[in-house]
């Protein structure tokens, strides 16, 4: 019989597997599943709890999220409601799925922006490759953007210490650049950021009410 048996060091390895799949199964669930959100400055923190949306960057780069009390399954279906988001997302005129094929979904949106007193109204294709229940990458097909690219990501998030996940922390990154510059550019950004916040609002408000 080898040493290395005599000695019962497989068996040794074999406790030491098992010991750190017990430690893994008994830690608190908000050590398992709130990696990002619990990693966020203590100020964004507290607006998300209180039920805020947040947005942070400029000049075409932005980060957004939101905390909803939903399950995850149920916030990845408003986000991917690509045929009904003129129900629920405030600039949005319409929408409508035009291509499903296995994880890649190719979506019209027709948006109005009202800054008084200018009205303005503009159309986007997107293309959309969900891995739920993660991420969904999108960027653009066609439209009156020169460029719009980013990611959703989901991610369950537990209220306190060992409870069950209980709500979903959204983050929206995007990069966009607006067709025209100088003027056009600047109130472009400072638009979009507004409009970025109150539809990560609504979609909080939507996940919540289907819940």
């Amino acid at each position: 019989m080898p040493d290395s048996y005599r000695n019962g060091y497989p068996a040794l390895g074999v406790m030491v597997a098992i010991a750190v799949v017990a430690v893994s199964l008994i830690l608190p669930v908000s050590a398992q599943v709130n990696p990002t959100f619990a990693q966020l400055p203590a100020q964004e923190r507290l607006a998300l709890q209180n039920g805020q949306a947040t947005v942070s960057g400029d000049e075409g780069q932005f980060t957004g999220r939101v905390l909803v009390d939903a399950p995850l399954s149920t916030a990845w279906q408003v986000v991917t409601d690509y045929d009904n988001f003129d129900q629920f997302l405030p600039t949005v005129e319409a929408s409508q799925l035009l291509e499903s094929t296995g994880n890649r979904r190719v979506f019209e949106q027709v948006n109005v922006v009202r800054i008084f007193p200018i009205t303005r109204r503009s159309r986007i294709v997107v293309a959309s490759t969900l891995s739920y229940p993660q991420q969904i990458d999108f960027n653009l097909v066609e439209g009156d953007l020169n460029r719009l690219q980013g990611i959703w990501q989901f991610e369950s998030v537990s209220s306190s210490a060992g409870a069950s996940p209980n709500q979903v922390l959204i983050t929206h990154q995007v990069a966009v650049t607006p067709e025209g510059g100088g003027l056009v550019r600047g109130l472009f950004f400072n638009t979009y950021r507004n409009v970025l916040e109150d539809t990560l609002s609504a979609l909080k408000q939507e996940s919540e009410r289907r819940n």
